[in-house]
């Protein structure tokens, strides 16, 4: 390292670690800072150089090279004692020494992960159970690390990760830009969701001939294109046809179950389990399931973006 200059002073006046007495620069590593500080820790060379485990010439002769370099005195001798500008350089030894230490151990935190930020884009039915586990897994296994969440629609998620602006993304039937990998977390099976007062809430399972004439009720395709497309390709994979409603206000509760012609959607579990005031049921047909995805770009995630992915993998397992 070199030293900077200082507005450090000795008695005089003098600047101790201006140009005129430290030549531009002159390197002082951290192994003649600690030398210094032993040295005042153990009040003589001699010991020092034992705590050191050098012989004491040496030791003796870097000090006073160090010395003659500052142009000020370190050390009275006989008896060995700091000088007040040694009292100025110890101080602020103790402190860039210090700060060494913390940059070694950041830096290798960093690079193990626990240290950093993530940024992760979250769709909105990520935002119930799964945003939130991922985030109490992150603060439990990995505090270090700082996660900064966004929800957004899966069409704004895409671009987002797109521009660099995201690190992961969490979500049902994520888009998969080119470069990007995809990793199921999790497989969930879809229930019928309908309005309490349907005719069809008193069971507790159904088929999709049962909903037949009925419309299916759903968000609209521009905000997540392949979350839609995935929906919809389960929706038909028994043959069954609906009229389809997609909601002029994005969000699942604005669905309109309630109206009067019916209808009804089809959500992962996990979802359906969150929402009040509305009658769920199992299917006695086996669609194809919904899947819990997470996107991110191989080349472009540091150390903090793959520690989370493997903690989301296991905290959002099935």
């Amino acid at each position: 390292m070199v030293v900077p200059s200082s507005p450090a002073r000795s008695d005089g006046g003098k600047d101790l670690f201006g140009p005129a007495n430290y030549p531009a620069g002159m390197p002082v590593d951290l192994r003649l800072l600690r030398y210094v500080v032993a040295i005042a820790d153990e009040g003589s060379f001699q010991a020092a150089a034992l705590r050191l485990h050098i012989a004491q010439p040496p030791l003796s002769r870097q000090i006073r090279d160090l010395e003659r370099e500052l142009g000020v005195a370190l050390f009275h001798r006989r008896p060995t004692r700091l000088t007040e500008p040694g009292r100025t350089f110890v101080d602020l030894a103790r402190r860039l020494l210090s700060d060494a230490e913390q940059l070694l151990d950041r830096t290798r935190q960093a690079a193990a992960g626990e240290l950093g930020t993530v940024r992760v884009g979250y769709t909105v039915s990520a935002a119930y159970d799964d945003m939130p586990a991922a985030l109490s897994a992150m603060r439990e296994h990995h505090p270090g690390v700082e996660v900064v969440g966004t929800e957004l629609w899966g069409r704004d998620l895409e671009a987002a990760l797109r521009a660099g602006d995201l690190d992961v993304g969490l979500g049902r039937f994520l888009p998969c830009p080119d470069g990007f990998q995809r990793e199921v977390l999790r497989y969930e099976p879809y229930v019928v969701v309908l309005a309490t007062d349907h005719p069809l809430a008193r069971h507790r399972r159904t088929s999709l001939a049962d909903l037949r004439g009925e419309t299916f009720r759903f968000m609209p395709r521009a905000l997540a294109p392949t979350y839609y497309d995935a929906v919809l390709a389960a929706l038909h994979s028994t043959g069954e046809t609906f009229a389809i409603w997609e909601s002029p206000t994005p969000g699942l509760r604005s669905l309109r179950l309630r109206e009067p012609d019916g209808g009804f959607t089809l959500l992962p579990k996990p979802v359906a389990d969150r929402l009040a005031d509305v009658r769920q049921l199992s299917l006695t047909e086996a669609l194809p399931p919904c899947e819990l995805q997470a996107v991110w770009s191989p080349p472009d995630a540091g150390p903090a973006a793959q520690v989370l992915i493997s903690t989301v993998r296991e905290a959002l397992a099935a």
